[in-house]
């Protein structure tokens, strides 16, 4: 009995750090996703530069 109880708690407790550690890496990959469009945005592509104009 004592033993059905405690795997049940194991295994929950299990399943909750699991969830949160997919969350965990899951953020990781977004940030570096968003780093890695940052470092391979091509600012001569983007449609709102080319409507600037130099001033001289």
């Amino acid at each position: 009995m004592r033993d059905e109880y405690d795997d049940r708690l194991w295994n929950d407790g299990r399943t909750v750090i699991n969830h949160g550690i997919d969350r965990l890496i899951a953020t990781i990959m977004q940030a570096f996703r968003v780093l890695h469009c940052i470092h391979w945005s091509a600012p001569w592509t983007d449609a709102s530069a080319q409507d600037r104009h130099c001033r001289s």
